[in-house]
């Protein structure tokens, strides 16, 4: 559904009561927003390689790399082994980077692999000497865009099977507090378990997509497979 479809759906589900444009479309931002949250969704997953850094002999612990371009940058992805950074050469070799935190960053300058973030600042941190020039695989999770109830060009980039779960979410808030009455009563029970049913399917759908990428290069999964021939990680 794009943004006025969604707005009709909404209106119809409240009755054929329309809910004001404002209104209705920070409720559906926020079920977006709730939704989005409660895991790092495979759709949502991202990788910026826009960085790049020079071979250094010191530690590079305080020279910031500005994160802020990077847009609707939600955070870190370190679903690979707890490694949201790769340093790559562009050939071969490759060196993994673990999140540290930012306030314990002295106790890590000297220490390869890791790096830090100042969530304030949206400044990145690599900690140790890089030891080759290459570019920065940044793994992150993004929001999407805000959906414009007023736009035909504007949906949410979860399958349109599901996006009914964004009205059901804006209305019952809607419903439960600014306009309850005994016929929302009624139908909310009805409302949630849809809702619930949604979001279930979405979840074993997500969950499929990440078992999907992880079978065929399991290691362990068949002998023929493995990781990438001639590949060099240096930071096991």
């Amino acid at each position: 559904m794009n943004g006025p479809d969604l707005a009709t759906f909404c209106e119809e589900i409240n009755g054929g009561t329309s809910i004001g444009d404002t209104l209705l479309g920070q409720f559906i931002n926020l079920a977006k927003g709730i939704i989005e949250q409660q895991r790092p969704w495979v759709i949502l997953r991202s990788t910026d390689t826009s960085k790049t850094v020079q071979a250094t002999n010191v530690s590079q612990w305080n020279v910031g790399i500005d994160l802020s371009g990077i847009a609707r940058f939600n955070r870190f992805d370190d679903s690979d082994e707890g490694c949201a950074i790769k340093l790559f050469d562009g050939n071969q070799t490759f060196l993994k980077y673990k999140q540290v935190p930012f306030q314990r960053r002295l106790e890590h300058i000297q220490r390869p692999g890791t790096f830090t973030y100042d969530e304030n600042a949206e400044q990145l941190y690599l900690n140790g000497n890089n030891p080759f020039a290459g570019t920065l695989y940044i793994d992150h999770i993004k929001d999407s865009e805000d959906i414009d109830i007023s736009d035909q060009n504007s949906t949410w980039a979860f399958p349109s099977w599901s996006h009914a779960l964004l009205g059901f979410y804006a209305v019952g808030i809607y419903k439960g507090g600014v306009d309850f009455d005994d016929i929302n009563a009624r139908m909310a029970p009805d409302n949630r378990a849809q809702s619930a049913a949604i979001l279930a399917q979405l979840e074993k759908w997500d969950n499929e997509k990440v078992l999907q990428a992880q079978q065929g290069v399991d290691p362990y999964d068949r002998q023929q497979d493995g990781f990438r021939a001639n590949a060099i990680h240096i930071n096991e």
